[in-house]
């Protein structure tokens, strides 16, 4: 039975792999007709959120953002530079 479970989890990690090494600079790229959203209309979205952002770093097409809630816990975001949509956000 571990054997068993032991294979699957396996196969599960070696099917994620290449999920995991498109990246998300690919979720990043420039569009079409070169518009880039300014870093500060990024950072009222989420200050109309009631997040307090600490840093805002534009690196690979995206802006990297680290934040506080209301309730004193810290997030990392990532939004596209081109049209300011959040790709992945997760907790510090």
């Amino acid at each position: 039975m571990r054997t068993i479970i032991m294979i699957s989890a396996l196969l599960a990690a070696g099917l994620a792999t290449p999920a995991l090494a498109d990246g998300s600079n690919r979720r990043c790229a420039p569009g079409a007709d070169g518009r880039v959203v300014a870093a500060s209309e990024v950072s009222k979205k989420l200050e109309d959120l009631g997040y307090r952002v600490d840093r805002i770093k534009a690196e690979d097409g995206c802006y990297e953002v680290r934040a506080v809630n209301g309730s004193g816990f810290p997030i990392k975001a990532i939004y596209t530079q081109a049209t300011g949509e959040l790709v992945r956000a997760r907790l510090r």
